[in-house]
């Protein structure tokens, strides 16, 4: 292809790519590449914040957590998200009224995802920012005080990790799945962002892609793993006209707990559950209080009961699952479900490691007469979602 022979593999680099006929060639090029030395880092200057929405506001916490001030943030819709009351003691002021002392001075956290990164980068430096950096490299850096994790720094590949890889990629259903498992290793392994002039990244159809919508019927048994505050099965609720069998909703963190009842009071045949998910029944710690960032975790400030969704016994048509990286276990837990069900199963894979290949290959070996897809849901990797749909379901 004529991009390949114009490829710059330097990392923090976006190209762009006309046909999504290609993935094989850039998947080779990833798994042979030289390991680039990614690096997160801390805050050594005043910080600003580059975007106000749902990232901008978890930044504006996750500083907030380790007491290091943000001066200000930064948005295109700045008159609007003053309004809100998050912000209400932080001042959002417009990109034209920053003064250039600060552009100089400060270190800029980009806290978008809904548009390429590289591109929005570069556009801001050359508006006259010095240093920019997106949060979640620097969010690595706090890794050992703080649960947030996105799977940003993905190390050497050895030739188990290459060859399973090569396996999920050649068992994925389309060009698109394969076009963005690609996107997804290439920004996580070594930041380069391919842009595929055919390939849609659209945040609003996470865990309900339309080969998934258009199977949807009145007697879905939905389950929902990691519920938070009930937006994803408001969305399947919707989707469905209100119309189902039951709905069972599992979320250990307690203030997302109390948000989810809140959130789901009156909606009837729903189950909500207060524990985490993972491959034993027991206890374990827990991050709790850290919103989308609540998680299972081996120094967590809390005693959770967990348990295994193979234990509920449960007829699951659809099983979602956003765990913050225990989506693996959690999985390994509800195998018995899986094979005797066969439900579809909406799972991320963007916290850690486990999702490049490990969660999808387990999923592939342990199910048959499955189609898989991946999607990525917003830059940077953050989103992706493997989709595991029945074959049977599709013939229906």
């Amino acid at each position: 292809m004529n991009e390949d022979k114009k490829l710059n593999w330097k990392s923090h680099t976006s190209i762009n790519i006309n046909s999504l006929k290609g993935s094989r060639e850039f998947l080779e090029k990833i798994l042979l590449a030289d390991d680039n030395a990614l690096q997160s880092r801390k805050t050594d200057k005043p910080v600003i914040l580059y975007g106000a929405g749902s990232l901008g506001k978890m930044a504006k916490e996750f500083f907030d957590y380790f007491k290091l001030p943000v001066l200000y943030g930064v948005d295109k819709n700045a008159d609007q998200c003053q309004l809100e009351a998050f912000w209400k003691n932080t001042k959002i002021i417009h990109p034209d009224e920053v003064e250039e002392a600060d552009k100089k001075n400060c270190l800029l956290v980009i806290c978008v995802v809904t548009t390429p990164l590289i591109v929005l980068r570069d556009e801001l430096k050359n508006n006259g920012w010095k240093d920019v950096v997106f949060f979640y490299d620097l969010s690595e850096a706090y890794r050992d005080d703080h649960p947030i994790s996105n799977g940003w720094f993905l190390g050497k590949f050895n030739e188990i990790d290459k060859e399973s890889i090569g396996k999920v990629f050649f068992s994925l259903a389309d060009d698109v799945s394969r076009a963005h498992y690609v996107q997804f290793l290439a920004w996580r392994k070594m930041r380069i962002e391919l842009l595929f002039n055919q390939l849609e990244i659209n945040n609003n159809n996470r865990f309900f892609i339309f080969e998934i919508i258009s199977l949807l019927c009145e007697n879905e048994i939905f389950v929902d793993c990691g519920a938070h505050h009930g937006s994803v099965t408001k969305k399947f609720l919707q989707l469905v006209s209100n119309k189902f069998k039951a709905i069972i909703a599992i979320e250990p963190d307690n203030i997302n707990f109390t948000k989810l009842k809140e959130n789901l009071e009156g909606v009837p045949n729903i189950k909500l559950m207060n524990c985490a998910l993972s491959d034993i029944n027991g206890h374990g710690l827990f991050y709790q209080g850290f919103d989308f960032a609540s998680k299972l975790c081996d120094v967590g400030n809390d005693s959770v009961r967990i348990i295994t969704l193979d234990s509920l016994n449960l007829p699951a048509t659809f099983i979602k699952m956003h765990l913050e990286g225990g989506d693996l276990k959690a999985l390994k837990g509800a195998i018995k479900t899986i094979r005797k069900h066969r439900p579809i199963v909406a799972v991320t894979i963007y916290h850690n490691a486990d999702g490049v290949w490990e969660t999808p290959f387990f999923l592939m070996n342990n199910t048959s007469d499955y189609k898989y897809y991946v999607r990525l849901h917003s830059w940077g990797g953050t989103g992706a979602v493997f989709y595991a749909i029945p074959a049977e379901r599709n013939n229906i």
